[in-house]
């Protein structure tokens, strides 16, 4: 009985021993999760409390985890007002962009050999995860050779530059396209459909095709002129001209940005928490490492104060679709 009691003991130190030897195998063994060619930093700012982590872009979404005010994290993609980002490592969910300030100068590189992530900015500096060739982190700052990085979601440490090359460059665009607003007194007042709407109201995307068709003909077509070559539905909803194209997909940044290198301004169309519908011009792309809507600038004929798509779909966070000719 004394044997059984002493052979049971020594089994459980025995297999205790064992997990601890596999946990040490598992920090040492653990590369770094590196981000895309197209992330960015965002750092986290709610005023009280700490910002959730969802299960999908939708404010009733199971809440994955919750991150600390004044924390970074792994901005992968946006669509409307939320970021899908990698909260830890190998873990993604989706945030409020409301509640992320993107780190300015922030961008992605790879990595071009397999290469140590220090505490510090020095080989003197102890180990804390390491690279693989070709995979990706985020630079947040330089100083000299060494570049303070985000990897494993929200993890921050330091990698020698000389091993990093940057990831995509999307160079600067500009538009030249003229802006209207709605509540202009020279049409603000003219109605659209049966209803009594008018283009002050609910004009928003005849203003638009307006500063397009303006860009797009090289001639000026204000508003007012643009509501007669229109057709309306009774309730005040445009029918797109025959000579534009609706997009609904998920990575229409990519698609915005290559129709803004056409030499095309984009309509995009998104919806507030109410279901309430805003329309915009997407008019340039001021450059980066990577495709972030507070990059994108817009003519918006509802606000002067507006002037990125960040901005905007702050406001109006649910996607709809783009238009273009």
């Amino acid at each position: 009985m004394r044997q059984e009691v002493h052979m049971r003991k020594t089994s459980i130190r025995l297999f205790a021993v064992v997990l601890v030897f596999i946990s040490l195998l598992s920090y040492v063994g653990a590369g770094a999760q590196a981000a895309t060619a197209g992330s960015t930093a965002g750092k986290i700012t709610v005023s009280t409390g700490n910002l959730n982590v969802r299960s999908s872009a939708s404010a009733s979404s199971i809440v994955l985890t919750k991150l600390p005010s004044g924390s970074y994290v792994t901005l992968l993609s946006q669509s409307g007002g939320w970021w899908y980002v990698e909260y830890s490592k190998g873990q993604y969910g989706y945030c409020s962009a409301a509640y992320i300030t993107q780190l300015s100068g922030a961008y992605a590189a790879s990595v071009s050999s397999s290469l140590n992530v220090r505490s510090g900015t020095g080989t003197s500096y102890g180990v804390i995860g390491w690279l693989n060739n070709g995979d990706y982190v985020v630079i947040m700052s330089s100083s000299s050779t060494w570049k303070q990085i985000l990897f494993n979601g929200n993890s921050i440490g330091y990698v020698n530059g000389a091993y990093l090359k940057s990831g995509f460059d999307y160079t600067a665009v500009s538009l030249s396209v003229p802006s209207f607003k709605q509540m202009n007194s020279s049409w603000a007042n003219i109605t659209v459909g049966s209803f009594g709407g008018t283009i002050g109201t609910i004009g928003c995307s005849t203003v638009s095709l307006a500063m397009s068709e303006s860009y797009r003909t090289g001639t000026t077509i204000y508003p007012s002129d643009m509501v007669k070559k229109l057709s309306y539905t009774t309730g005040g909803a445009v029918y797109w001209p025959s000579n534009y194209t609706a997009y609904f997909g998920t990575d229409y940044l990519t698609t915005i940005y290559n129709l803004l290198k056409a030499g095309k301004p984009v309509l995009v169309g998104s919806k507030d928490a109410y279901g309430s519908q805003h329309w915009v011009v997407v008019t340039g792309f001021t450059g980066g490492a990577s495709l972030s809507s507070s990059s994108f600038t817009i003519n918006d004929p509802g606000s002067s104060s507006r002037t990125t798509l960040q901005q905007y779909f702050i406001i109006y966070p649910n996607f709809y679709k783009i238009i273009y000719y």
